[in-house]
């Protein structure tokens, strides 16, 4: 299931012309997003942030308290939004209220573990992993909510 997920991410950096994102100090993007305001959103208690690694291949990467990736949340230059949004394999439905555009995927989903927005300067992809073929980790619902509040605090 991690193959699949990073199959589609990667084909949707790779679209957009990057291999990764923004050039980032340790804590550039932790102003957008809390272990407070994931707790709150997702009703999940023991949430731990994490670093870049493997599994977690977010600018800001999230953990439930048995250390498995709820969230990883990367920031691109708002330009990679328009390449992503055409991928064949990304790009389910637009989603309304997010930012200055979003898109829900991938194409394939249910389940939808993909959320993209464009705001200002930045194209941001929120990705949840999936628990089983049927079911992400985090809902639609939740990760519309986390990103709301990401494209109030750019």
């Amino acid at each position: 299931m991690k193959k699949r997920t990073i199959s589609i991410l990667a084909a949707l950096l790779l679209l957009a012309g990057l291999s990764s994102g923004l050039p980032a100090g340790q804590g550039q993007w932790d102003k957008y997003l809390s272990i407070a305001d994931v707790q709150k959103l997702t009703g999940l208690s023991g949430i731990r942030q994490v670093p870049r690694g493997e599994e977690a291949d977010g600018d800001l990467n999230y953990a439930r308290s048995d250390g498995k990736i709820i969230l990883s949340i990367s920031f691109y230059p708002s330009s990679a939004y328009a390449s992503a949004k055409s991928s064949k394999t990304g790009f389910k439905a637009s989603v309304q209220g997010i930012g200055e555009e979003a898109f829900w995927g991938p194409k394939d989903g249910p389940p939808l573990y993909i959320l993209a927005f464009r705001k200002g300067a930045y194209a941001v992809i929120l990705n949840t992993e999936l628990e089983s073929q049927a079911s992400s980790r985090l809902s639609s619902e939740q990760l519309a909510a986390i990103a709301k509040l990401l494209a109030s605090r750019m």
